[in-house]
């Protein structure tokens, strides 16, 4: 049914696009639909900021022409202009309409000396109305975030800011949103543009839980201050003339333009931050200055923040069945004991108390030069910016045998406790093992970009536009050390009250350097560097006032380079010929680790320390140990081009277009010689129906593809993978397919209340998974015996889902609500990794069941105040066999709670307060389908206190 359905799914879009082809010819579509106002009597002053919301414009006036005047009640359908005419009937004012808003003035010629003040809207009904504005002009189902101000938004970078868009859910690191997920997809497969070109740029995690050094096709954006930005345009139906690549959608993020504003402006804003965890001061300083002349206009931006994080929790290693061998079982029932020697437990290892530590700097910096008169369009932006920082983490954790408590022939178990799913869930052990684990970290992302664009009117009927774009994103982490210590003591481990949050007490001072022996230590560093060359051409014609015709090329050159050195088991006694204990070290070399809410124990200075021992931290190639190494080049040429033409009537319009890609990939490493290649057709249709002036319906039929994952093109096995298995690069490999259906229901009811209700329907095909390689394939010389295995498409898979929405403006009242929620379902078939077998079928990775968001806000000329809650249902990471000790692993529900506030003394001065993590979320992240405890954290609670001057 399930593949009946699938085909269906790709002959409709197939038929539809050929039969609506065929109605291009019908009449134009309605355009500057009335837009249906109420506003209640009240002051002309605060009547004109409601229609300015409503229209999502600014105005300016002589104050004291407006400030003593009233007006009726204002309700239906109106245009800007109409609405005006109504509220200054019988006065002596009236208007004029311009680009970015409306003047109101004397209907006498006003003087030189007349003083007008420019009211620059700027509240939260503003945001919503430009929102909305944007959303509905667009001919594909999206969503925005368009502001004057998007700081007014609470969030702390740029995946914060997304956090109330229908569908989208994001992953946060130290506190704050880092990668961003469209309807429940990998962040992979959501395709990033800023300024109109595609971009990558990644950091990665400390934490092993979640991926360090993590090569993927996501961007992570906690890099780029939210400063900088004036828009995010999120665009879940695909039309042929965007930049294909994105099967969950694209997200287009714009920076701010001088011509955005007239004349002369200047904003500066310093805040200083708290993080109860933490207990210092972050710092945060933005500016903007920008001027125009004329046709042209500069604009300067920067944004930069300084801060401290930390994240604390209690971790394990995962789960095992292990055959205890070594220990004194004898104070046990006779029961337990034969369990524990023929390993029918399955026990946790590693369990640890845990610390991460960050200083963090994050800096961006944006100069835009624009030009602009009724034909020209030019624009000229540059943006640069950093994230870097130290990062550091402690551990606390049993190392003994497969990484128990146990020390061979020394401990004892005491006593045990399991569960109905035979885990161990306490136990008690004499004489074991305890060990410690200091890192040090150096990270350093930097981002440049730089983008030209051009847009001309030749005549009447032709327009052209061009872009050209280079991007530069380099990761690096100089260096990354680790010292281990270990010990003995006396241990319980308790899981029987807070499952994903052990109870860990050991009976010696953990403070004391006695107990402690140097072991080992590991050094790394690693790097990974990504870079776009982009450029497109479009042409836009009229045929004639009923239809448009549009088509175009884009070319881009991708590269992603990663290497990566480690030194690892370095032992102390080996260098020295001798037990090595924590106090050979200078006292200044260890120091308390008093940031962990359970347990306190010692952390040493691991550079220092290392060099003590002859050792360079700095520089792995002046050392004398053997260095394993990992490279990776990998290469991408892709070649575009579309043709789309749209029909508009005055109750429908339509848009259909195709698009022909053509990709090559090379990884240089894996297959030097032996590119990647495919072309691909993809149609596209957009169409909008006006039921009635306040209900639009809109369809959307589209084909799209994901390039494979970056970790797809560098194939090998996990530390775990059984040694009769071979791994093969697959030169035949192909993108992840999508057949699109969307339907949108949308209404606006008045200036003051929305409601969006989204169907969504995707058919994946090419799925890349692990398989057997088939024997066609293999050479002749292969061993027998040996699982020869690849990643090919041989998975389909499907997702669909509902989004609904509301904006809700109290009428006779400056409180409102803003409501949102995702519901999704989409499975694929997982696979064996060590085996190439089909396994199970699960939900597909990062696909939450259910996300949902809720905000309540108070919003006056004078005052603002924004309470909201994310709310993100259980999801899947990873599955199939890829470790020994689990199926799966994935995050637990969370609910985040963030509010901010904004005072206005004036036109020109505004106090800020924002609160993020307000509750202070433990993020829970489970290990197997049985949900064991893996990884549990939590980072503080955070506040943000500003001042804000705009000229």
């Amino acid at each position: 049914m399930l593949k009946q359905v699938r085909t269906l799914n790709k002959s409709i879009l197939v038929y539809f696009f050929i039969g609506a082809s065929c109605l291009t010819t019908l009449p134009s579509a309605a355009k500057n639909i009335n837009t249906f106002i109420y506003i209640p009597a009240g002051s002309l002053s605060d009547s004109l900021r409601e229609v300015a919301n409503a229209y999502a414009v600014s105005f300016s006036s002589n104050p004291s022409l407006i400030n003593d005047k009233t007006t009726s009640t204002l309700v239906g359908d109106h245009t800007l202009a109409q609405a005006l005419d109504f509220l200054l009937r019988g006065s002596e004012l009236t208007y004029k309409i311009q680009d970015k808003g409306f003047v109101i003035f004397q209907k006498k010629i006003t003087t030189n000396s007349e003083i007008l003040e420019e009211i620059t809207v700027k509240g939260i009904r503003y945001s919503l109305a430009s929102s909305r504005n944007l959303k509905h002009n667009n001919k594909t189902i999206s969503e925005a975030i368009s502001a004057q101000d998007i700081t007014d938004i609470p969030n702390t970078n740029l995946a914060e800011a997304l956090q109330y868009i229908p569908g989208i859910a994001i992953t946060r690191e130290a506190g704050e949103g880092r990668q961003v997920s469209i309807r429940g997809n990998y962040p992979d497969f959501s395709l990033v543009t800023l300024n109109g070109m595609p971009v990558l740029a990644n950091n990665d995690s400390p934490m092993d839980s979640r991926v360090q050094k993590q090569r993927d096709r996501s961007f992570d954006f906690n890099i780029l201050p939210a400063e900088l930005f004036k828009q995010i345009h999120v665009i879940k139906a695909y039309s042929a003339d965007k930049i294909a690549g994105g099967i969950s959608g694209t997200m287009a993020l714009q920076t701010i333009n001088p011509l955005d504003n007239e004349g002369f402006k200047f904003i500066i804003t310093p805040e200083v931050g708290y993080n109860d965890y933490v207990g210092t001061g972050a710092k945060r300083y933005s500016s903007l200055i920008s001027n125009t002349w004329n046709n042209w206009g500069v604009l300067a931006s920067v944004a930069y923040t300084t801060r401290e994080s930390l994240e604390q929790g209690a971790n394990t290693f995962r789960w095992r069945n292990i055959a205890i061998d070594g220990a004194d079982l004898s104070a046990l029932t006779q029961s337990q004991a034969l369990h524990l020697t023929q390993g029918d437990y399955i026990v946790p290892r590693g369990n640890r108390y845990s610390v991460w530590q960050a200083t963090q700097q994050r800096f961006g910096a944006n100069l835009s030069v624009e030009y602009k008169n009724e034909t020209t369009h030019f624009d000229f932006d540059m943006l640069s910016g950093f994230l870097k920082g130290d990062r550091y983490e402690y551990h606390l954790y049993p190392r003994g045998e497969q990484s128990t408590p146990i020390i061979k022939g020394l401990t004892t178990i005491t006593d045990i406790q399991t569960n109905e799913n035979n885990e161990l869930v306490y136990a008690r052990y004499e004489n074991a093992r305890v060990a410690t684990e200091s890192r040090t970290q150096e990270i350093n992302t930097a981002y440049q970009q730089g983008v030209l664009s051009l847009t001309q009117q030749v005549n009447k009927n032709w327009k052209v536009s061009a872009i050209l774009g280079k991007e530069q994103s380099k990761y690096d982490i100089p260096y990354s050390n680790k010292i281990y210590t270990q010990g003995i003591s006396d241990v319980t481990i308790d899981y029987r009250q807070t499952p994903f949050y052990a109870d860990i007490n050991y009976s010696e001072n953990l403070k004391d350097p006695t107990m402690w022996q140097m072991h080992h230590g590991d050094i790394e560093q690693y790097n990974s560097n990504s870079e776009y060359t982009f450029a497109k051409l479009d042409f836009k014609y009229d045929i004639n006032s009923l239809i448009k015709l549009q088509f175009g090329a884009d070319w881009t050159l991708f590269e992603n380079k990663m290497y990566n050195a480690q030194q690892n088991d370095i032992f102390f006694n080996e260098l020295t010929n001798a037990p090595q204990q924590l106090t050979d070290l200078p006292a200044s070399y260890v120091s308390p680790q008093n940031a962990h809410k359970s347990l306190q124990w010692l952390k040493i200075n691991t550079n220092e320390a290392l060099k003590l021992y002859g050792i360079d931290p700095f520089n792995i190639q002046n050392n004398s140990s053997s260095i394993t190494t990992e490279a990776e080049h990998i290469q991408e040429y892709s070649r575009g081009a579309y043709t789309l033409i749209s029909t508009e009537q005055e109750k429908w319009e339509a848009h259909i277009g195709v698009r022909y890609q053509a990709e090559s990939i090379t990884s240089h490493t894996q297959a030097p010689h032996s590119p990647i290649l495919y072309n691909l057709w993809l149609p596209t249709f957009n169409g909008s129906y006006f039921i009635n002036d306040h209900w639009r319906l809109r369809v959307g039929l589209s084909k799209n593809y994901s390039k494979p994952l970056l970790n797809s093109l560098s194939f090998n096995g996990s530390n775990d993978t059984p040694n009769n298995t071979k791994y093969t690069f697959n030169s035949n490999l192909k993108p992840y397919l999508s057949y699109n259906t969307d339907i949108s229901l949308e209404a606006d009811f008045s200036s003051r209340s929305t409601f969006n209700i989204s169907l969504f329907y995707k058919d994946l095909d090419d799925y890349i998974v692990t398989t057997q390689v088939p024997l066609s394939k293999t050479s002749e010389s292969t061993v027998p015996n040996i699982n020869n295995l690849w990643l090919s498409n041989a998975e389909s898979a499907y997702q669909w889902g509902a989004e609904i929405s509301l904006n809700y403006l109290i009428h006779n009242s400056d409180w409102g609500i803003n409501l949102q929620t995702t519901y999704n379902k989409g499975k694929v078939t997982y696979y064996d990794s060590n085996n190439g077998s089909a396994l199970f079928k699960k939900n597909l990775p990062f696909l939450s069941k259910i996300t949902a968001s809720s905000m309540i806000f108070y919003d006056h000329p004078k005052f603002n105040f924004k309470l909201g809650a994310i709310f993100r249902d259980k999801y899947l990471v990873r599955a199939g066999s890829l470790l020994l000790d689990e199926n799966e692993t994935g995050f637990m529900p969370t609910v985040y709670w963030d509010a901010n506030l904004n005072y206005y003394f004036s036109n020109h001065w505004k106090l800020k307060f924002s609160a993020f993590n307000l509750s202070n979320e433990q993020e829970r992240q489970y290990s197997n389908s049985t949900l064991r405890a893996y990884n549990s954290t939590t980072s503080g609670r955070t506040y943000y206190l500003g001042l804000s001057y705009q000229y």
